[in-house]
């Protein structure tokens, strides 16, 4: 049985992102629904009653004192992701493919749940080597600053209380999604304790990331899963998927037959990751980080084609770019 894993809470955007991470595996998934099991973490059950009707869902209900626990003493948000993980293998004897919302499926995850075992374990895909955080730019890099100081100057424990050694040449692999063997539940211990050492000391919102990571790529065969999904985990992205489904997720839309919406939301899945290139929410951002950096022509020529998208009636952009041109002229 494949389980999915979901977390939803906070807001409607929220659960529209979940509706459409569900939909687009059941869209894409070889397998049988009676194989499958969706353990959907959230705030509010009844939202996603009519979506997802007929589906195998088991509701797990975040109250706000779960929440709370769930953070732990450093109450750090993204310690839920292990909490939950940890608290879904006790709801099955199965393997788990967690997902986070702001994700889609793509193509069949099921070829990647059946390869996973006691000695393979797959997280998205590999980011960066830790030694690349030791020059970040500042002040945005101060937190990868500090967790690489961290664990080349203190000592790491795990939950045994045996230190673990973390060098820069370990990487950190993207969390969005994972895909567990049963097994792997004897990890999780280790997980928590590693990322109650980081977090506190470093504030890096990557610190469960970079704890997975860790304890995967020493006790597993680690592999990326990232053709099976799309993890738009960039704000504008974000923003973009929103605005999409703001429009297209309604009441309405929710009676529909099982096989339409999935028809339906597949057709997304192909739709969004060309929408995200054309955008005119990417486009402005083009152009503001291009100017940001003093790359005053890739900026223009962005800006322009966001002028052409619609941005001309953008009050907001329109001042950016003129702050960035009388920036350029003064400069010279």
């Amino acid at each position: 049985m494949t389980n999915l894993v979901v977390q939803s809470f906070g807001r409607e955007s929220e659960y529209k992102r979940a509706i459409l991470t569900i939909l687009s595996f059941y869209a894409y998934t070889s397998e049988s629904i009676e194989n499958t099991q969706v353990l959907l973490f959230s705030d509010k059950p009844d939202y996603f009653s009519t979506y997802l009707a007929g589906l195998p869902v088991k509701h797990v209900i975040l109250t706000p004192e779960k929440i709370k626990n769930m953070r732990g003493n450093i109450d750090f948000l993204h310690r839920m992701k292990i909490a939950l993980i940890d608290e879904s293998f006790q709801f099955t004897d199965g393997n788990l493919l967690y997902a986070d919302s702001d994700t889609f499926f793509i193509n069949d995850p099921t070829p990647f749940v059946q390869q996973v075992n006691e000695d393979k374990s797959f997280m998205h895909l590999h980011e960066y080597e830790f030694e690349s955080l030791r020059n970040m730019a500042l002040p945005a890099g101060k937190t990868f600053r500090a967790f690489l100081e961290l664990i080349e100057s203190q000592s790491i424990f795990l939950a045994d209380g045996n230190q673990v050694t973390i060098t820069a040449k370990h990487s950190s692999w993207n969390a969005g999604v994972m895909i567990f063997h049963r097994s792997h539940v004897k990890f999780i211990p280790d997980v928590y304790t590693i990322t109650d050492q980081f977090y506190p000391l470093t504030h890096n919102h990557a610190s469960e990331q970079y704890a997975f990571s860790i304890v995967l790529q020493e006790k597993t065969n680690l592999k990326p899963c990232d053709s099976m999904i799309y993890h738009y985990w960039h704000r504008i992205k974000k923003s973009i998927v929103d605005e999409f489904l703001d429009i297209r997720l309604s009441v309405e839309w929710a009676e529909l037959s099982f096989s339409s919406k999935l028809e339906q939301v597949k057709q997304w899945t192909e739709l969004l990751p060309v929408l995200f290139t054309n955008h005119v929410l990417t486009l402005k951002d083009n152009s503001v980080q291009a100017l940001n950096e003093n790359n005053f022509p890739t900026g223009y020529k962005w800006a322009f084609k966001a002028f052409k998208k619609g941005a001309i009636n953008d009050k907001q952009f329109i001042r950016d770019v003129l702050y960035h041109a009388k920036r350029q002229l003064i400069k010279k």
